[in-house]
């Protein structure tokens, strides 16, 4: 009787743990627009290749800030009742003034909702293009007949996450808990997801920033968030295949920068080698190299190598071996 009750308890812990399954999306915004300091709210970028941070000097040589917005459909992404993991933002930095240096570029939860419109500005778009219906402006949440609470923006008096954005490339945001949270509110009250601020360095009038917008011609550049989430699945009948095979997951967030995390699952106790190889099949660092117990396991990689040097930029592949069991998947790190 005890033999008995014991494995229906361990089977019950299988069946539970399978309830939740994680997963990792990839999205790109479904709006995106720059917010471009003029009073009279006439100008607006809504499908320019770029959007804009910082501060920049005007055509008359007056200091004017630019400010972007960005959003993402979640809940049309993700199943309701989910739980948010992690979440990562990624952007393409296209353009910065020479003496302009590393600056700090934050992500504010905007707290209204604003359009995008068919404005497309001209050359490096710096100076923005005539507010279109629906646009977001300066002073309008939807040129010309809504308007901002205060002009700029009505957006979060604190920061969901920063980053210093220096040279030309791309730059990460997150994970932090302050994203992590802005996600969750908006996967469980949609009507309140109006996207993330771009704020950027206001201080002088060469500090802005050009990012590459979801309307980019170069598709690798347009914006990504990578958000990782628990959700709940259904069972319908009693698993047969206990105990469980062999299996590891994707890694996530995925891509990363500057770490992320690799599970994997035993059907019973044996000796398990986890690396990390790059695209060259060159071996970079060994996570884990010992005996290990069945059931679900998990180890962070932080982009080093076995010397404790950070890696460059790339396609890296993760390698799962045992004595009968072999799989690799690849993941990619952006610095």
């Amino acid at each position: 009787m005890h033999s008995i009750t014991m494995v229906t308890l361990m089977l019950t812990v299988f069946l539970l743990r399978d309830a939740f399954a994680q997963s990792v999306v990839q999205l790109t915004p479904v709006k995106d627009n720059t917010l471009y300091e003029d009073l009279g709210g006439s100008l607006s970028n809504g499908a320019g290749d770029h959007f804009f941070a910082g501060r920049t000097t005007g055509l008359l040589g007056a200091p004017l800030i630019r400010r972007g917005l960005l959003a993402f459909n979640i809940a049309d992404s993700i199943t309701a009742g989910s739980t948010i993991d992690s979440v990562v933002l990624r952007l393409h930095m296209s353009r910065t003034n020479f003496v302009a240096g590393p600056r700090t570029v934050e992500l504010r939860r905007v707290l209204s909702n604003w359009g995008e419109g068919a404005s497309h500005a001209v050359l490096q778009e710096g100076q923005g293009a005539p507010a279109m219906p629906n646009d977001a402006t300066w002073i309008h949440t939807f040129f010309n007949t809504n308007f901002w609470s205060t002009p700029g923006g009505d957006f979060s008096n604190t920061a969901s996450a920063s980053q210093s954005v220096s040279n030309i490339g791309f730059y990460t945001w997150g994970s932090t808990s302050q994203m992590v949270a802005d996600v969750q509110d908006w996967l469980d009250n949609p009507t309140t997801n109006f996207g993330w601020l771009v704020l950027g360095d206001e201080s002088s009038p060469t500090t802005t920033k050009r990012f590459d917008s979801r309307q980019n011609p170069v598709e690798a550049d347009r914006p990504v968030l990578t958000v990782a989430y628990t959700g709940v699945v259904s069972i319908e009948e009693p698993r047969e295949d206990f105990p469980f095979d062999f299996s590891i997951s994707q890694n996530y967030p995925n891509p990363f920068n500057p770490v992320t995390t690799i599970r994997y699952s035993l059907p019973n106790g044996l000796h398990v080698i986890l690396e990390i190889h790059d695209n060259l099949g060159r071996k970079i660092k060994t996570l884990v190299h010992e005996r290990q117990g069945s059931g679900t396991h998990q180890v962070q990689w932080d982009g080093t190598n076995e010397e404790g040097r950070e890696v460059a930029t790339g396609v890296y592949v993760y390698r799962l071996r045992t004595e009968s069991f072999v799989e690799t998947r690849k993941m990619v790190l952006l610095r």
